[in-house]
């Protein structure tokens, strides 16, 4: 996900609006993330390494049906993601020289 900060009140086609329920970014205004239809979880770059994760609460419109808001609500720390068997190999392959 890239930061991508909306001044003109539309988020850029394809992607919707986010309000985060505490956590690193729940501060921000006008934070957009890609998709439509909102993900159920959303993980968010933290800017000293690692990610943030958010669960998706709800999905509205408080102006327009072309102008959805997702609400999110902090879940901690994003787990890393599990190896790929091909990762696995290219560990086991190392451990092994």
């Amino acid at each position: 996900m890239e930061d991508v900060f909306d001044m003109s009140g539309t988020p850029p086609h394809g992607w919707m609006h986010v309000i985060f329920g505490g956590g690193p970014y729940g501060e921000d205004v006008g934070r957009c993330v890609p998709g439509q239809p909102a993900s159920e979880r959303i993980a968010v770059p933290l800017p000293k390494g690692g990610e943030f994760a958010y669960q998706l609460v709800t999905v509205g419109s408080c102006s327009a049906p072309d102008d959805p808001i997702a609400v999110c609500n902090e879940t901690g720390p994003a787990p890393e993601p599990p190896l790929s068997e091909l990762e696995k190999s290219w560990l086991n392959r190392r451990a092994r020289q």
